[in-house]
């Protein structure tokens, strides 16, 4: 997959590689659909950052998931 091309296939990928990675019970709260390509190139460098972390405190998620939050469309 070539996650260089902005694509709402790309998107939903990555969204769900970062919801396995963070282990999120309630998967719900972050929907591919929610996201554009628009800002397709913010969202890439989350998912490349929460590919490098090994692991992640309460903090580290909170922080993750507000910055996703702040990428929504909705």
């Amino acid at each position: 997959m070539d996650l260089t091309l902005k694509s709402d296939e790309n998107i939903d990928f990555m969204i769900e590689s970062i919801k396995n990675k963070l282990q999120l019970v309630n998967r719900d709260i972050l929907k591919a659909s929610s996201f554009s390509t628009e800002r397709y190139d913010e969202l890439h460098d989350i998912y490349k950052m929460v590919n490098k972390m090994p692991s992640f405190s309460i903090r580290d998620m909170e922080a993750i998931l507000e910055e996703l939050r702040a990428l929504r469309n909705d």
